[in-house]
């Protein structure tokens, strides 16, 4: 993979990585630092209940993406981005444009 592909897929993972960390952020304030007591209303605290859960899911899925985007990042400071974790094969240059913090070749991410 050449340096000017190398870049592009550095700059798209430190942004998504700045995205999430972001978001993570918001969502931790939201689930664990709220400025309002919750209702007095047991209607109202069901809905604000089940929002939680919704923001939690929501939480823990951009956690793991984020885990996965600093992999990532590693992977290209170590000289190791775009190869497969599982194979070592060249990962596509369509299934990185596709998914940029990929571990996996299509054949190998197939098998998981």
């Amino acid at each position: 993979m050449d340096n000017t592909l190398k870049d592009k897929f550095n700059k798209e993972l430190q942004s998504e990585q700045e995205r999430l960390t972001a978001l993570l952020e918001r969502t931790g304030k939201h689930l664990y630092k709220r400025d309002e007591p919750y209702s007095a209303d047991f209607a109202e605290q069901a809905v604000e209940t089940e929002n939680n859960e919704v923001v939690e899911a929501l939480d823990q899925e951009n956690k793991v993406a984020l885990r996965e985007v600093k992999l990532a990042l590693d992977r290209m400071e170590a000289g190791e981005y775009g190869n497969c974790t599982e194979c070592g094969a060249a990962i596509a240059s369509d299934r990185l444009f596709s998914i940029p913090h990929t571990r996996f070749c299509i054949s190998c991410a197939q098998k998981q």
